[in-house]
């Protein structure tokens, strides 16, 4: 049922999985005036579209909202299940005097709800909603639904997206970073857009290498936390560099961003070991990843004078240069395609 409430008999739901690990700190702390402030943060650093201050214009310039917020009973006041940002910003433009009626707001009040109504709604309305939100909390409800709620795969997928593998991942990952990241450091020190970081440790061969060279997900939890794995992509290279004895002692007993450097050395074992030297070998000799590394290193290094020179044609066979490397680039593609699992 739709019905036009005041803003002030409606509470935040503290249980908002957007904000769920801001609000952790608070403890017995917690009241309306912190979840207002978790709301208005939780979208700095994503996209303008989606921020708090972007949604405020929005309304401001409206005079409202086109779509009700969604609140159930509770006792005389209301809790909001779907919308709490939209409330917020209510309440902070009547608090500013803002020109319009900010002390109602429009609401779809359901009268009779159970607890799985209100956990639908909550992985419509933030899981595949239409703002932004951290990927650590969508991982953190994740984990509940299935590990709280126990919903199963099948029922996961059609409500939240995805595909089976995916979902695993992501709870894998905020199981691993709660248990060898977050409870070595203070909350201060816990860095949500790490999280990454641990969603690549459950690719591939990732943690079949660290325990293989002689480490464990504590050790990893450290290299995350101190910096020595800073760009979290790199954590895909991690096997490549814990295989090579001289990377590995780079990149363990090194410093912060310690693992470029041993990528750098283990790229350059790998090709003085296992690869002759192209200087010594004929480019028809070589054999194929000899010549790709040989060509990576080139393009990598090209002076700028040759670029412009290709760019600009300005020798004769420039333009049968670029159909040879664009002939590259499909054959490449296709092998790759080809060789892919």
């Amino acid at each position: 049922m739709y019905r036009t409430l005041p803003t002030r008999t409606i509470r935040f739901d503290p249980e908002n999985p957007r904000i769920k690990v801001a609000l952790e700190k608070y403890g017995s702390k917690l009241d309306d005036q912190r979840i207002r402030f978790a709301l208005q943060t939780a979208t700095e650093g994503l996209s303008t579209t989606s921020s708090y201050r972007s949604l405020k214009d929005s309304i401001r310039a409206a005079r409202g909202i086109s779509i009700p917020i969604v609140v159930w009973p509770d006792g005389d006041e209301f809790v909001c299940v779907d919308g709490n940002t939209r409330l917020a910003v209510y309440r902070e433009l009547d608090d500013e005097g803002a020109p319009g009626n900010w002390t109602e707001i429009t609401c779809l009040v359901l009268d009779d709800h159970n607890q799985l109504d209100i956990e639908t709604i909550r992985v419509t309305s933030h899981l595949v909603g239409a703002r932004e939100w951290p990927a650590y909390e969508k991982a953190r409800y994740l984990h509940y639904l299935r590990n709280v709620e126990f919903m199963d795969y099948d029922e996961m997928i059609a409500r939240c997206g995805g595909n089976k593998n995916t979902i695993t991942q992501q709870i894998d990952a905020f199981h691993d970073m709660n248990t060898f990241y977050r409870d070595v450091n203070s909350d201060d020190a816990f860095k949500v857009d790490r999280f990454s970081g641990f969603v690549e440790l459950q690719k591939g061969d990732i943690k079949e290498a660290i325990f293989s060279a002689g480490h464990d997900l504590e050790d990893f939890g450290r290299w995350i936390r101190d910096g020595q794995i800073f760009r979290l992509a790199d954590v895909r290279k991690l096997p490549r560099v814990l295989a090579d004895d001289e990377a590995k002692n780079v990149f363990v007993n090194g410093g912060i961003r310690s693992i470029e450097d041993a990528i750098a050395v283990a790229d350059k074992n790998r090709q003085e070991t296992i690869h002759p030297s192209p200087s010594n070998v004929s480019v028809a000799d070589a054999d194929l990843i000899t010549l790709a590394d040989a060509l990576l290193q080139r393009i990598k290094s090209l002076p700028r004078d040759d670029y412009l020179a290709l760019r600009d044609r300005q020798y004769d066979t420039a333009d049968q240069d670029v159909v040879t490397l664009s002939d590259l680039t499909d054959e490449l593609a296709q092998l790759l395609q080809d060789v892919a699992k």
